[in-house]
C-alpha cells in the first residue's frame, strides 16, 4: 500500500473567483514523498479550486480552508487529482487520490484519523460525480494550469 511519508509545498495565494471558487494567483508546487517514490504536483496561476467541495455546514468537522498551509496543500492536490488532464482522465485513480488526501490531512496536523476517515468515506460515497466531471464552466481549461510527475524509487 502506498504510504505518504511527508510532503512540502509553496504557500497558496488565491483570489476569489465566484461562490466557493478561487483561482491561484501564483504557482503552487507540492512534493509528496511516499514509500514508492515522489509525486510532484505543479499548479500554475489561474488554476481553479474550491479547496473542498460540499456545504459550509460541515466546516467545523472538515474545514474548506485554514491557516494551516500544509492542510490546504493536501486539499489542493486532491482538487488537482480530480481535475481531468489533457488526456481526458484523472492523473491518479479516484481511490488513490482519496487515500492520499486522507493521509496528507493527518500529516498536516489539521485532522486526526477519525475526521480524516469521515472525509475519506464521504469521498468514496459521493466523490464519483466530481471525479468523472468534465472541465467545463468555471473549470473549463483547468488542464492547462497543471503538471504532474511520478518518480519511482
Amino acid at each position: 500500500m502506498l504510504k505518504v511519508l511527508d510532503f512540502i509545498g509553496s504557500n497558496i495565494i488565491t483570489e476569489f473567483a465566484g461562490q466557493d471558487l478561487y483561482r491561484l494567483k501564483a504557482q503552487v508546487s507540492v512534493s509528496v514523498c511516499t514509500n514508492e517514490g515522489k509525486l510532484t504536483y505543479n499548479m500554475y496561476a489561474g488554476f481553479p479550486t474550491n479547496m473542498r467541495s460540499g456545504s459550509h455546514l460541515i466546516d467545523f468537522i472538515i474545514p474548506k480552508f485554514t491557516k494551516n498551509n500544509k492542510y490546504n496543500l493536501a486539499l489542493l492536490c486532491h482538487d488537482f487529482a480530480y481535475t481531468q488532464s489533457k488526456f481526458q482522465y484523472g492523473i491518479l485513480s479516484r481511490k488513490l487520490a482519496d487515500e492520499l488526501l486522507r493521509q496528507m490531512v493527518v500529516l498536516s496536523g489539521e485532522l486526526g484519523e477519525f475526521r480524516a476517515g469521515i472525509m475519506y468515506r464521504a469521498l468514496r460515497i459521493g466523490g464519483g460525480y466530481a471525479y468523472d466531471s468534465e472541465n467545463k464552466g468555471d473549470y473549463a481549461g483547468a488542464e492547462d494550469y497543471m503538471d504532474f510527475r511520478w518518480e519511482d524509487k
